[in-house]
C-alpha cells in the first residue's frame, strides 16, 4: 500500500513525497527526519504527536510547523535562546517579535506607535511581528497589528522556509479565532499558496479543527460571505490531492463529513490515480470509509499500480473492516460487488412493520404455553425459549438487516416498542372478553376509569412515536449558518459545545444531536426504545401523560384481574378452596385460581407486573427531574462524578447495563442516591469532612432549576397557567420556561432568574 514519504530537499521547492508499492511502517522513524522535514506539513501528519515531544529543537524559524514546547515560554512559539547576528543588530525589531509571541500588548503598541519599527519590518526570513502573533493565538496584538494608524500589517506577506501567509501560519494551526479575524477584517487572501502548494483550506485540513474548517468551508468555499476570494473546494495541491484527500488520510470524519456535504468530489484522483477512499485505507477508520461508500465513492476504481480499493485494504491489513463497511452499506459479493437490497422481497418500511408485529405473535405463543400448572414445566420452558430464540434469530438475521445495520440493532428498531403495544392489545383483549362480562356492573367505575387509562395511553403513546420531538431546523442559505458562527466568535463561544458539526447549526440551549434520527433535538431528553423515538421539546409532555397513564392503567387492570380470579372460582366445576389440590404454597388464593385455572390470563398478569416495576421506575425519575427543571441527559451528565484517573472499561458489565438503560433503572439508582445525599444535607453539612459524599446538584448550579412549583407548571403549560393551555402542545419549539414563552429553537440564553426564588 502507498504512504506518504517525506523527503530530504536541500533546496527551496517543497518538500517532495514519494509513493511506494509495498505495505511497511506507516510512521517513519522519527530520528531519521531533520528540522527542515519536520517543517512540512506531510512530515506533521505523518508521525505521532509524542514522537515530536522527543526531538530536540534548538532553532526553528520559519512556519506553522515552529510551534514547540517550550516551559519557559508557556508553550508560546519562541524565536530561540540564541540570538542572531541579525537580531542583534536590530534590538527593537527583536523586541517586537518577542512581545509578539509572549503576548505583550503594550510592548507592541510603544514600539509600533513611536514608529521605532514598522508593523511590515522583518529579518532575512520575511517573517513579520503579525506571523508571530497569529501562530500563539495573541489576537489582541492580531488586531493592533491590522488596525493600529501608524503601520498597517500587510497579511498577505509570505514569509519563512515555506513562503507562508500570517493566515496559512494560523490554518496550519488550527486557530479559529485568529483566522476569523483576519478574513473578516484584513485584507487576508485565503486563495494564496505557500511553497508546498497548500491554501487556507488544505491547512485548516491539516489541522483537523473541525470549527475551523466549518468556518473556512463557509466562507471561502460555499459562497455564504459573498466575498470575491472564493476557494474551490476540490482545489488541489501540486500533486492533485484535495482538501478531502488529507481528511481521508487523516481518518478524520468530521471534515470528511462537512467537506462532502459542501459539495467535494469523492472521485478526484491525485498524482498516482488515488482517490480520497484508497487513502482512508491508510488509517483504516471505518466511519470515514462508511462515509465515503456512502457519498457513492467508487469501489473499483484502481491507483497508478492497478490496484483497488480491495486489494490496497488487504495491503493495509483491514480487509475484514472493509468488506463490514461494505455490507453495512448493502453492498454484497454476488459474482463480483454490487450494491443490492438485503432482501428483494421486503423493503425497510415492511421490514419496520414486521418487527413492530413479530411480538403480537409471540408474545402470546410464550404466555399460552407456560401453563406449567398442567406438567411438563420443563418441555414448556424449552420450547418458549425455542419460539424466543428462533424470533431473534429470525429478526437479527432476515429483518433487522434490511434498515439497521449497527450494534446493539435491538434498541434501534420498533421491537421493544411492539412488545408494550402487544402486551397493551393483549391485556385489552382479556379485559373485555374476559373481565368486562363478569365484573361490569359489580366493578362499574373501576372499568371505566381502567378505559379511559387506556384510551389516554394508547393515544398518547403513538402520538409520542410518530410526532416530530423537536428537530432543530437547519438553515438551507448558508449565508444564515455562517451569520450564526460569525455571532458566536464574537461572543467567543464557537465551539462544538454552542455550533453542532453533525447538524452544522447553532445548537440552542439544552439540545442534542441524536444517533438514532441523526438530527439535533431542542430540549432532548433521552432516546426511548419503547416509543421508537427521541424525547424531546415537542413530545416531552405526550410522554410523561402516556407514562403516568400507562402506570394508572397498570394498577386498575392488576386490581380488577385480581377481583376476576375472585369472582372466577365461583365459576370452576369442582372448586373447592379446602382441596389440597386446588391449594398453592408460595400464591394467594385468588392468584392460585388463575395460575391453576387460566395460565394465559394469569401469565399475562405476571408479565403486567414486571412492566409496572420499571414503569414506576421511570415514572419516579422523570417526575424528580422535571420538579428540578433538568432533563435526563443534563442530569446524567451532572451525575458523572468528576475524576481525575483513567476511565475504566468493563466489557463484562456492558450487557447488563444495557438492561438497566432500557427499563430506566440506571437513572432511578442515581435519583435516589442523589435524593437521600439531599435528604440528610443538613447532617452531611453538620459533619463535613473530606469524605463527604459527592452530590452534583450542591456542586452545581442548574440554570434550568426556577423552583419546583415553576419547573412543574412550565412543564404541563403553554403560555400563562390556565386549564386552557394544559392540553396545547407545541406546534415548533415554544414551552415555557421560568413563567415566559421561549422557544427552544432559538434558545441561547436563560432567562433570569428572580432574586428569591419561588420553591
Amino acid at each position: 500500500m502507498s504512504e506518504l514519504k517525506v523527503t530530504e530537499n536541500s533546496s527551496s521547492e517543497p518538500i517532495g513525497e514519494s509513493i511506494s508499492s509495498s505495505g511497511g511502517d506507516k510512521h517513519s522513524d522519527v530520528r531519521s527526519l531533520d528540522v527542515a522535514s519536520l517543517k512540512s506539513t506531510d512530515a506533521l501528519i505523518d508521525i505521532d504527536k509524542d514522537d515530536l515531544n522527543n526531538i530536540q529543537m534548538t532553532e526553528l524559524n520559519g512556519d506553522a510547523g515552529d510551534r514547540t514546547e517550550n516551559s519557559e515560554s508557556n508553550g508560546d512559539v519562541d524565536i530561540g535562546n540564541k540570538l542572531s547576528e541579525e537580531q542583534l543588530q536590530n534590538p527593537d525589531l527583536t523586541s517586537l517579535m518577542d512581545a509578539c509571541q509572549k503576548g505583550n500588548l503594550p510592548i507592541v503598541q510603544d514600539l509600533i506607535s513611536s514608529r521605532t519599527v514598522s508593523a511590515n519590518d522583518t529579518f532575512e526570513d520575511k517573517v513579520t511581528a503579525l506571523h508571530w502573533a497569529a501562530i500563539n493565538d495573541n489576537l489582541a496584538i492580531v488586531k493592533y497589528l491590522c488596525e493600529n494608524e501608524y503601520s498597517k500589517a500587510d497579511p498577505n506577506i509570505q514569509g519563512g522556509d515555506l513562503k507562508a501567509t500570517p493566515l496559512h501560519w494560523a490554518c496550519r494551526n488550527g486557530l479559529t479565532y485568529i483566522v476569523e479575524y483576519l478574513l473578516s477584517n484584513t485584507s487576508a487572501d485565503p486563495t494564496l499558496r505557500d511553497a508546498q502548494s497548500y491554501n487556507a483550506l488544505h491547512l485548516a485540513v491539516h489541522s483537523s479543527n473541525i470549527m475551523l474548517v466549518i468556518y473556512v468551508v463557509l466562507n471561502c468555499c460555499a459562497n455564504a460571505s459573498g466575498t470575491s476570494k472564493q476557494i474551490y473546494i476540490d482545489e488541489v495541491d501540486d500533486n492533485n490531492r484535495t482538501s478531502l484527500h488529507w481528511a481521508a488520510y487523516q481518518g478524520d470524519i468530521f471534515t470528511l463529513n462537512t467537506l462532502i456535504k459542501f459539495g467535494a468530489d469523492v472521485g478526484k484522483v491525485d498524482n498516482t490515480l488515488f482517490i480520497p477512499l484508497h487513502w482512508a485505507f491508510m488509517r483504516g477508520s471505518k466511519p470515514v470509509l462508511k462515509a465515503l461508500v456512502e457519498a457513492k465513492s467508487d469501489i473499483f476504481a484502481k491507483n497508478d499500480k492497478g490496484k483497488d480499493s480491495f486489494e490496497i485494504a488487504k495491503d493495509m491489513n483491514c480487509y475484514e473492516t472493509w468488506v463490514t463497511v461494505l455490507k453495512d452499506c448493502g453492498i454484497y459479493e454476488s459474482n463480483g460487488w454490487v450494491y443490492k437490497p438485503y432482501s428483494r422481497f421486503i423493503d425497510e418500511k415492511a421490514a419496520k412493520i414486521i418487527t413492530f408485529f413479530l411480538p403480537y405473535l409471540m408474545l402470546p405463543s410464550v404466555l399460552a404455553i407456560c401453563s406449567f400448572s398442567s406438567g411438563y414445566a420443563i418441555p414448556k420452558l424449552a420450547l418458549s425459549i425455542g419460539i424466543l430464540f428462533v424470533s431473534f434469530w429470525f429478526l437479527n438475521n432476515f429483518i433487522l438487516p434490511i434498515y439497521v445495520r449497527e450494534s446493539k440493532a435491538i434498541a434501534k428498531s420498533p421491537f421493544l416498542a411492539g412488545i408494550f403495544s402487544a402486551t397493551a392489545f393483549w391485556a385489552i383483549l382479556v379485559w373485555v372478553y374476559n373481565i368486562l362480562p363478569v365484573l361490569w356492573l359489580k366493578s362499574f367505575f373501576t372499568n371505566v376509569t381502567l378505559g379511559c387509562a387506556i384510551f389516554l395511553f394508547i393515544r398518547t403513546f403513538f402520538k409520542t412515536m410518530l410526532i416530530n420531538p423537536g428537530y432543530v431546523p437547519t438553515p438551507s442559505d448558508n449565508s444564515v449558518i455562517l451569520q450564526q458562527i460569525q455571532d458566536l466568535t464574537a461572543i467567543g463561544k464557537f465551539d462544538s459545545n454552542n455550533f453542532c458539526v453533525e447538524a452544522h447549526v447553532r445548537k440552542p440551549l439544552r439540545s442534542r444531536y441524536s444517533r438514532s434520527s441523526n438530527k439535533l433535538v431542542a430540549r432532548f431528553d433521552h432516546y426511548c426504545p419503547w416509543v421508537y423515538n427521541e424525547i424531546g421539546v415537542r413530545n416531552h409532555k405526550l410522554f410523561m401523560a402516556f407514562v403516568y397513564s400507562l402506570n394508572f392503567g397498570l394498577i386498575l387492570y392488576i386490581h380488577i384481574t385480581l377481583k376476576f380470579f375472585d369472582k372466577y372460582k365461583g365459576g370452576v366445576d369442582g372448586y373447592d378452596s379446602d382441596d389440597e389440590n386446588e391449594k398453592c404454597s408460595l400464591l394467594s388464593d385468588d392468584l392460585c385460581v388463575g395460575y391453576k385455572h387460566n395460565n394465559f390470563h394469569f401469565n399475562l398478569l405476571i408479565w403486567c407486573i414486571f412492566q409496572l416495576i420499571w414503569v414506576v421506575f421511570l415514572e419516579l425519575t422523570q417526575t424528580f427531574q422535571i420538579l428540578k427543571g433538568i432533563t435526563t441527559w443534563e442530569f446524567s451528565l451532572l451525575t458523572e462524578k468528576p475524576s481525575h484517573s483513567g476511565p475504566v472499561h468493563s466489557h463484562n458489565s456492558d450487557g447488563f447495563k444495557t438492561c438497566m438503560k432500557l427499563i430506566g433503572l440506571d437513572q432511578f439508582v442515581k435519583t435516589v442516591k442523589i435524593f437521600f445525599q439531599s435528604f440528610f444535607k443538613s447532617s452531611n453539612d453538620a459533619n463535613a469532612s473530606s469524605s463527604h459524599n459527592y452530590n452534583p446538584l450542591d456542586e452545581f448550579e442548574v440554570p434550568s432549576d426556577y423552583g419546583w412549583r415553576k419547573n412543574w407548571c412550565d412543564f404541563w403549560f403553554l403560555g400563562e397557567y390556565n386549564w386552557r393551555n394544559l392540553f396545547y402542545l407545541p406546534i415548533e419549539g415554544e414551552n415555557n420556561l421560568n413563567g415566559e414563552v421561549v422557544d427552544y429553537y432559538k434558545l441561547y440564553e436563560y432567562p433570569a432568574k428572580d432574586a428569591s426564588r419561588i420553591v
